[in-house]
């Protein structure tokens, strides 16, 4: 990662755990981490239910989405079980992806998104952005796992 985006992801990330924590979620980033990867726990609004760990990746940032995956704890390289994955649309533990406009794999796969409402933003604060959008999804399905 170039040093203006370890820069600009560097000022980003406070607000992201800010947004996190009235949720107990939080935000991981381990020594042994490449500089743009980052664990996200999830934490549903169903209080009942536990965190989903979310992998994103960013190697350009803010101008390309990150890479999302779920894992099953910290640390873990590959994609996690279905029970690892949230129950909401384009979420597929199947294809290993999350197909949704703020993510590489969804941008990747739907060449249309390139343009219009479903482009990919990079102003404001596009790691906020990302993390906002995952944990609207996962409240949306009340937290329900996939597997």
């Amino acid at each position: 990662m170039d040093l203006e985006s370890r820069l600009r992801l560097a000022g980003d990330v406070p607000a992201v755990e800010e947004f996190l924590s009235p949720t107990a979620g939080r935000l991981h980033h381990r020594d042994q981490d490449a500089v743009g990867l980052f664990w996200v726990e999830v934490q549903p609004n169903n209080g009942e239910r536990a965190a989903f760990i979310a992998r994103i990746e960013w190697t350009v940032y803010p101008d390309r989405p990150p890479s999302l995956v779920f894992v099953e704890s910290i640390g873990v390289s590959g994609v996690g079980a279905p029970s690892a994955w949230p129950g909401a649309n384009g979420y597929r533990y199947g294809s290993n992806d999350v197909c949704k406009p703020f993510t590489a794999e969804g941008q990747r796969l739907h060449s249309e998104w390139n343009s219009g409402p479903h482009s990919w933003r990079s102003t404001g604060n596009p790691f906020l952005y990302v993390v906002e959008n995952v944990q609207d999804d996962i409240n949306r399905v009340d937290g329900r796992r996939a597997g």
